[in-house]
């Protein structure tokens, strides 16, 4: 029972504005677009009369098929994509953009890769001259370290594979975190948004993504008492909560706006910690494939 993924992002150095970050934001719809270009062979505009179809790896990667287990369809419905994007803005002179690969997707790294190179050369072309930025990428490792990548060289051989049991199994127990929603976080709650943090929606929506991730896309379902676990997660204490439903200065889109900020949480039991750090390398909530809901767990 594992779930392999893979980290990479693409590195801008310039003078980053809110304009370029809500410009990559935008540019991140257009992921499945650059994807399809990066792997298709007979330049067709739709994909339903294609010969190809049967082989082709767009197809495998956005598909989106239903399990033939009952069992699965009835705890996870359709599958989430293979994959999360995210734009991170830690200073004022960098920006980045980058991906967690899910399961089998990681067998087309190099697609995911050259699409995530045209997605982030689209949008900071956009805004900037091409001699006004570099651009690098990298392979994320467990520590967050980042190796660079050539973007020339055959991606397979140098990207590092990541495991989801390694994480499970790795991650020290804190039974204090805290939560840093750094894109906006859309939770249903009751049908609509949630508008403000509540820490077992928090976990159970965590909790639910990994499963379905491990049961669409790993070699076994998750081992866990979910009942048990959801009750504990309504007792846990949000202390410290800075965190507030807002739209995003890159956007003036409404379906935007989320929950973002941070807080710290008190009286986690085991495996909490461990599932909300395998959570955080593929987002939250809605939108998580596009870049929301990207978020960082520490132990407090």
């Amino acid at each position: 029972m594992d779930l392999d993924f893979t980290c990479i992002e693409c590195e801008i150095t310039a003078d980053v504005t809110v304009k370029l970050v809500a410009v990559l934001y935008d540019a991140l719809r257009g992921f499945e677009t650059q994807f399809r270009a990066s792997c298709c062979s007979t330049g067709q505009q739709s994909c339903a009369f294609c010969a190809e179809a049967a082989e082709c790896q767009y197809q495998t990667v956005f598909a989106q098929h239903v399990s033939s287990d009952p069992e699965i369809v009835r705890l996870h419905q359709k599958p989430s994509l293979p994959y999360s994007l995210h734009v991170n803005w830690p200073g004022a002179n960098t920006v980045s953009v980058g991906i967690a690969i899910i399961g089998r997707a990681v067998n087309f790294v190099n697609l995911f890769h050259s699409a995530l190179f045209r997605v982030v050369e689209a949008g900071v072309c956009a805004v900037l001259s091409p001699d006004a930025y570099v651009l690098n990428s990298y392979c994320i490792d467990y520590q967050g370290v980042r190796h660079l990548l050539n973007s020339s060289a055959i991606v397979p051989k140098s990207v590092i594979m990541l495991s989801g049991q390694h994480v499970l199994q790795n991650s020290v127990h804190s039974d204090r975190v805290r939560v840093s929603l750094l894109s906006p976080l859309r939770l249903l709650s009751n049908g609509s948004i949630a508008h403000r943090f509540d820490f077992g929606m928090f976990f159970r929506s965590q909790m639910r993504r990994c499963s379905s991730l491990y049961a669409y896309y790993g070699t076994g379902e998750l081992n866990l008492d979910f009942v048990s676990l959801s009750r504990a997660a309504q007792n846990i204490d949000v202390l410290d909560d800075e965190i507030h439903y807002t739209q995003p200065l890159w956007s003036k889109r409404q379906n935007r706006s989320g929950l973002t900020g941070t807080a710290e949480c008190a009286g986690l039991v085991e495996p909490m910690f461990s599932l909300l750090r395998l959570g955080s390398y593929f987002n939250a909530g809605k939108g998580a494939a596009i870049g929301l809901g990207y978020h960082k767990i520490e132990a407090a």
